[in-house]
């Protein structure tokens, strides 16, 4: 399949320097139909992108490893989706009680969007206590606040409820089963020629490669449930095509369902279960009015369409060049592409 305006479109952003590399894959509900790498993967070490280029997929983490967790957690009776945070992490009674885990997933807590705790210098085993005191927390369902506090206690959650590891957790349940074979936490060393550079970082002196760019997931080891995930986008194809309606994946059709309703129908922001849905204005473009997706900061995201049978996977290295891209204008030129041209094929 061609996407010839998609390509030239990609290719011009490219050489005019908005950024370094781009993979872009399409796929229908079973295949993956067009799979195309452009520009650099690093540009002072001169390594091309290609297609199984693997990049730091930033908040997409939140959807491939922790939502999807915690989703599977449900099917297997482990959690209620209305149980309080608490309920698992007592310290959080006092000032969070009413934080149900289906405010975590839509962003609907009252959390602030973050806490630095790499700046307060907060270990990872002490990650819950210090949330337990934040007091200026928002009443719940107030408004829609996008978290990444939401999501590293529901990647602690996960750890509680289970016993091992997000990571381990994660590997065994969603990328075995799944055969995303090149996506995981902390990629090894051995593996960094084929890993997509991100930020230069003055006190390394060089750009950031091989380790997760977020310097919260960064200070907790590299895994966390807001970041950490490392990916290709022939992985991020077959998870995204594990939530389109009527495919068999390893999830049930009515907890994909569930996860792509909107829980916050009174914001204009719209949210399911760790999905965005499509709100104005989205990432998504203009012809692609319906679906869900998230974002990474990166510049990763991932957007599905069950009316269209179309998923569209495009992994960038944006802050490869600093973080002056406008990379939501990218993405929905990309995706209003991509949706003519497969309509034209179809």
């Amino acid at each position: 399949m061609s996407f010839s305006g998609v390509d030239q479109f990609i290719e011009t952003a490219i050489q005019n320097k908005e950024l370094p590399g781009a993979v872009l894959v399409v796929a229908n509900a079973k295949d993956v139909v067009y799979c195309k790498a452009f520009g650099m993967a690093h540009i002072e070490e001169q390594i091309p992108m290609s297609e199984h280029t693997i990049f730091d997929c930033a908040s997409l983490t939140k959807v491939a490893a922790t939502a999807s967790s915690v989703l599977l957690l449900l099917e297997q009776g482990f959690i209620d989706l209305d149980d309080s945070i608490s309920y698992y992490f007592p310290e959080l009674i006092l000032r969070h009680e009413e934080v149900r885990i289906r405010h975590l997933l839509t962003h609907t807590s009252g959390f602030q969007a973050e806490i630095k705790f790499y700046k307060e210098q907060i270990a990872n085993k002490d990650i819950v206590e210090r949330i337990a005191q934040e007091t200026g927390r928002k009443n719940v369902e107030q408004q829609v606040i996008y978290s990444d506090v939401n999501y590293i206690l529901l990647g602690k959650l996960i750890e509680k409820v289970t016993g091992i590891s997000l990571e381990d957790y994660a590997h065994k349940n969603i990328f075995q089963p799944l055969r995303m074979q090149n996506t995981q936490f902390n990629p090894s060393v051995r593996l960094r020629g084929k890993i997509a550079a991100t930020e230069y970082r003055p006190y390394l002196n060089k750009h950031q490669w091989g380790d997760v760019h977020d310097e919260n997931a960064l200070h907790f080891g590299g895994v966390s449930g807001h970041a950490g995930l490392f990916s290709t986008a022939e992985d991020l194809a077959r998870f995204a095509q594990s939530f389109m309606k009527n495919n068999d994946s390893i999830f049930k059709e009515h907890t994909k369902q569930l996860a792509k309703r909107s829980f916050t129908e009174q914001h204009l922001e719209q949210r399911g279960l760790g999905w965005q849905l499509y709100s104005s204005p989205s990432f998504s473009g203009q012809y692609l009015r319906d679906g869900f997706g998230h974002t990474g900061f990166t510049g990763t995201s991932i957007w599905i369409s069950d009316e269209k049978q179309l998923v569209i996977i495009l992994l960038t290295n944006r802050v490869h060049f600093g973080r002056s891209c406008e990379i939501q204008r990218f993405r929905r030129i990309v995706h209003n592409l991509v949706a003519l041209e497969n309509e034209e094929v179809r």
